[in-house]
């Protein structure tokens, strides 16, 4: 009876882990992870809005496959970078994506009616979650996340809203802001685009 039951055990937590893995099941965790921050009571108002960055930023932390996405925004010019240039700019363009997107998520929470799951696409490594945003009003937003499979989960490395790519709306003006300026200047413009704490 002992074996039957660690067996069962076994195959729950089994079927816990392989359902948690999909792409679909890993997304829906954070964007409802998310969602319960911005809904706690004690973590609303203008006193809390720190906090509340910095947890929401937690959550993408682990979701955002940083590198990937800095590398594929900066695009033909990644490879011109040393390792150093490289570090430093991962550093700054996720430190501002996660501001910009932490205070987008909170400002728009409040119009939300529902997050409806569309489902997942998988080619080997890389998948496509789809899910449209409904809000109050009846407008919907769909969304996809564009994911890759690391070592043990799937990582975002693009975000498409309402049919635009982040990495293609970037890497388009990254390339502007190169070509008009240099890479340092574009290094200047993203860290002046900084949200304040």
């Amino acid at each position: 009876m002992k074996q039957i039951a660690t067996l069962a055990a076994l195959l729950i937590a089994f079927a816990c882990v392989v359902r948690a893995d999909t792409p679909l099941a890993e997304v829906k965790t954070t964007t409802e992870k998310v969602l319960l921050l911005l809904k706690d009571s004690k973590l609303q108002g203008e006193e809390k809005k720190s906090e509340r960055r910095q947890l929401v930023r937690a959550e993408m932390e682990k979701r955002f496959a940083w590198e990937e996405s800095a590398r594929a925004c900066l695009g033909r010019h990644w490879i011109k970078r040393t390792p150093a240039e490289k570090a430093e700019f991962v550093k700054i363009f996720s430190e501002f994506l996660k501001d910009t997107y932490s205070d987008k998520v909170a400002t728009y929470y409040g119009d939300l009616d529902k997050v409806d799951y569309q489902g997942e696409k998988i080619q080997a490594d890389y998948a496509s979650v789809k899910l449209v945003l409904k809000t109050k009003a009846k407008i919907d937003h769909p969304l996809e996340y564009r994911m890759e499979k690391t070592s043990n989960d799937w990582k975002v490395y693009d975000v498409v809203i309402e049919g635009v790519s982040m990495v293609k709306n970037y890497r388009d003006q990254f390339d502007a802001i190169i070509a008009k300026s240099s890479y340092d200047g574009l290094i200047k413009e993203i860290k002046a685009k900084q949200p304040n704490p």
